[in-house]
């Protein structure tokens, strides 16, 4: 017997959190899900403090979300997901009509809707699927090695897969220099490891470049002076600079000294969205005779969360490290805060 309400923290506006108990409700098509647990994004503190376009409140934010079934869902594919299965949620709702939905691409949808921006999210006890998200194979069972907190970062994870996966240089034995130091950054190095670059990261905080040494990286840097910062790099790359460099931050700063930073026929992937008000201004000689790709990277797909989910059970890819600090529902206010303030790495929302 399901209760009436569902206990959410709901975003009411820039800085304003409301806990409600909300009525429990669905479309006939939606699958309702329990939530476990549900991670604090960058990308949620972004909204919380300033608003965002695609989102309309009142809603509730998150997208890193873990769940469990509450009855066995027959899937459009024949897969059969038991009730009480764990599971992990891609964000999208994609329209399935548009071109890029057609091919496979259902991050670039023309019409996207997402949980935990368009609809309302994983900060509440329950959280309601769509139909366009079943379709597209959107609730992937876990497995049993992977904990709840765990398990909300492999949507990141996903994301920062996808942005390797569409890389069209190899990596392996080449220089990768990664601009953030926070959880992202900190994914995207094991990941370039994973596939044998020597990963330099650049970041601010001594202690997240102190993990980052733990986790493999080859050289750390805190970006005290860009100027000295690039003059380090480039003596660190034999003069080559990076083959690859992912911007992992919000700050636009970052993206002015990955352009330092690049080598010739090397890419540039910008992972982290900015502030609509930075206006990038870059020399094209600089693009053009050095050969340099500049490339960006949104999401990802359910079949890319599906790996991301395989190296995780395959303790490949290790994302218990970078969860930090775990909160209650009605704690909300403080994981946000941690986030904000750069407390850690990842601030976990648990259900209980």
């Amino acid at each position: 017997m399901l209760p009436e309400k569902n206990h959410s923290a709901v975003f009411s506006g820039p800085k304003n959190f409301e806990i409600k108990d909300l009525p429990l409700s669905r479309k006939n098509n939606d699958v309702l899900l329990k939530t476990l647990s549900c991670a604090v994004c960058g990308y949620d503190v972004r909204v919380f403090r300033e608003g965002h376009k695609k989102v309309r409140p009142p809603i509730v934010l998150g997208h890193e979300i873990c769940a469990r079934t509450l009855n066995t869902l027959n899937l459009p594919n024949d897969q059969v997901i038991p009730e009480g299965s764990r599971v992990i949620v891609s964000p999208l709702i994609p329209c399935l009509n548009c071109q890029h939905c057609n091919a496979g691409y259902f991050n670039s949808c023309n019409n996207l809707n997402e949980i935990g921006s368009s609809i309302n999210g994983g900060f509440a006890d329950y959280i309601s699927i769509p139909r366009n998200n079943i379709l597209i194979d959107g609730i992937i069972p876990i497995e049993n090695n992977i904990r709840d907190d765990e398990a909300s970062l492999i949507e990141p994870l996903s994301c920062c897969l996808n942005a390797h996966l569409n890389f069209s240089i190899p990596i392996s034995g080449e220089f990768v220099i990664i601009i953030g130091d926070g959880p992202i950054g900190l994914i995207h190095l094991q990941i370039s490891k994973l596939y044998g670059a020597k990963t330099i990261v650049v970041g601010k905080i001594p202690s997240r470049l102190n993990e980052a040494k733990s986790i493999g990286a080859d050289m750390v840097l805190v970006n005290n002076e860009p100027d000295e910062s690039v003059k380090k790099i480039w003596d660190y790359t034999y003069g080559n600079g990076g083959k690859l460099i992912i911007v992992a931050t919000s700050n636009p700063e970052g993206i002015d000294l990955a352009l330092k930073l690049a080598g010739k026929n090397s890419l540039i992937s910008l992972f982290a969205g900015t502030s609509k008000n930075k206006i990038l201004r870059i020399d094209p000689n600089l693009l053009h005779y050095n050969q340099i790709t500049l490339s960006g990277s949104f999401s990802s797909t359910p079949k890319v969360m599906k790996k991301a989910m395989d190296l995780v059970h395959e303790q490949k890819i290790d994302l218990k490290r970078l969860v930090t600090h775990r909160f209650s529902l009605d704690e909300i206010d403080k994981a946000f805060n941690a986030t904000e303030g750069y407390n850690g790495l990842r601030s976990v929302i648990n259900s209980f």
